[in-house]
This record gives C-alpha cells, sequence and structure tokens, in this order.
C-alpha cells in the first residue's frame, strides 16, 4: 500500500466521524443565526418607517401560528403508522424470502441467515413504532375525553 492510499484510508474516517459532525452543527447554529439576523433587520425596517408600530403585535404577526399539541400528536401518529407498516412488511417479506430459499435447490445456504437477520431489525423497528402509534391514539383518546 502506498503512502496516498495510506493517508486516504485514515482521513477518511477521520473525516466522517470528526469533521462532518461539527461542519453540521455549525452549519445549523448558522443558519439560525441568519434567520435571527433577517427578522431584526425587517423589525428595525418596520420601526424606523412607522415607530408607533406595536413590536409584539408585528412579531405574533410575522412568526408562522405553531400547530397545537394534537395537531402535531396526529401528525407524528400518521407518520408512525405509515412507517411502521412499511418497515413491518419490509421485515416480513425479507424473513419470508430467506425462509423460501431454503426450499429453492442450489441455493447459496450462507445467504439465508443474513437475510434472516436484516428482516428482524426492520420488523423490530416496525413493530415498536406501530406500538407508539397505540400509545398515540390512547393520549388523544384521553385529550378527547379531558376537552
Amino acid at each position: 500500500m502506498n503512502t496516498i492510499e495510506f493517508f486516504i484510508s485514515k482521513l477518511v474516517p477521520i473525516a466522517l466521524i470528526g469533521v462532518l459532525p461539527i461542519v453540521l452543527a455549525w452549519l445549523s447554529f448558522r443558519h439560525r443565526q441568519h434567520e435571527t439576523d433577517k427578522r431584526s433587520e425587517i423589525i428595525m425596517a418596520v420601526i424606523e418607517k412607522n415607530p408607533e408600530v406595536d413590536v409584539q403585535e408585528f412579531l405574533n404577526k410575522l412568526n408562522p401560528p405553531k400547530k397545537s399539541f394534537k395537531e402535531q400528536l396526529m401528525t407524528k401518529m400518521h407518520y408512525e403508522v405509515l412507517l411502521g407498516t412499511i418497515c413491518t412488511i419490509g421485515g416480513i417479506t425479507t424473513i419470508l424470502g430467506s425462509i423460501v430459499m431454503i426450499i429453492v435447490p442450489g441455493f447459496n445456504d450462507a445467504i439465508i441467515p443474513i437475510g434472516a437477520v436484516f428482516g428482524v431489525a426492520p420488523l423490530a423497528v416496525g413493530s415498536g413504532l406501530l406500538v407508539a402509534y397505540n400509545n398515540a391514539k390512547k393520549t388523544l383518546e384521553n385529550l378527547k375525553d379531558n376537552d
């Protein structure tokens, strides 16, 4: 192995594990800072043009309305049932496909456990999401009863 391949083999993991998360955090912070600066500029321009404006009322109009807890919960429930169903079906299909491959003559038997393992992970994730959906549904029913 020459020196270039050696350095590349060492630098790629360092870049992926060390540098990439730092850059992503920095970009996220910079984006939030940019949004804050833009809002400040807008507010300053409004105050300069019309000093009698109520700043708090203007800020309330400037910020988008937030979803209520029930709406957020409903959105989360939709994603949970969608992804839970997809993962569960994918896991079951992978496991059943591995089992069916036992029947196929001349198929490499070493692949069957790998297929079964890769079927268990999405099956577990899908089942967990469906359980979370059921819990969220109970929470939503309790919120409706309290209203």
